[in-house]
């Protein structure tokens, strides 16, 4: 059946001589797969730059499950950048923002609220003209709450650690899963802000890079087996 389909590609792939599988987090079903034949030849109709990674697409496919793999008849961009593709920066924490999108969202159905979330962080951050260094930490924060472990709470002088598997802050250190006065402190900054507020947070690039560890650790102690991220390392090096 041909249905139309709208979503931002996660991961993008070669297959065969000519042709591109890509996965999408799609409007209609959740993370989905496609293929796209001829893509990669020379004056293809369906080029293979349209399926690069980042894109918002809408396409038209032959759905017969969305679990499984779907042939594309058409398609086009929904959204166009302004600035992202420009701007090492912004293109950074795009990747970054890609590849966590990958390695965390598996569910094979419809999530609207997630995926509204998800096409107004990547438009937030292309049309921003406010300073961006913590905008990769806000959406972790916020991506965490539709995985089901979001943190909560505030830091307290009674409640000074940051606890990396109760998600909270707790008034005893554990020499395991709390996080010291000083990061916690920092992480409740972040947690007292939205997203169009972050740039006010004050943060030196090193306490930065260390907030970002942990909230990576903390996504580890929640979700079974998630796949080292990558691409965090490169932001330590661009936001310098």
């Amino acid at each position: 059946m041909l249905t139309k389909i709208q979503g931002v590609i996660i991961r993008s792939i070669k297959y065969g001589e000519t042709s591109l599988i890509f996965d999408m987090y799609t409007q209609q079903y959740g993370l989905a797969s496609f293929i796209v034949n001829g893509a990669r030849k020379p004056k293809s109709k369906l080029p293979s730059s349209l399926f690069q990674l980042m894109n918002w697409l809408e396409v038209i496919a032959y759905v017969k499950d969305p679990r499984s793999l779907s042939r594309i008849k058409e398609a086009q961009l929904i959204f166009h950048y302004q600035n992202l593709p420009f701007n090492r920066y912004k293109s950074s924490i795009a990747l970054f923002m890609t590849e966590v999108i990958q390695k965390t969202i598996k569910e094979n159905e419809a999530n609207l609220s997630l995926f509204s979330f998800l096409h107004d962080t990547f438009s937030f951050l292309d049309l921003s003209q406010k300073p961006i260094a913590n905008l990769h930490i806000a959406f972790l924060i916020e991506l965490s709450g539709f995985l089901g472990f979001q943190p909560h709470g505030q830091w307290s002088d009674k409640t000074p650690y940051f606890h990396l598997v109760s998600g909270q802050f707790v008034e005893v250190a554990h020499p395991l899963y709390t996080l010291d006065n000083e990061i916690s402190r920092t992480i409740s900054g972040y947690l007292s802000m939205s997203m169009e507020q972050i740039h006010e947070h004050i943060v030196t690039r090193e306490m930065r890079q260390r907030v970002l560890a942990e909230i990576i650790s903390f996504y580890r102690y929640h979700l079974d087996r998630m796949p080292e991220i990558r691409t965090h390392k490169i932001l330590s090096e661009v936001f310098d």
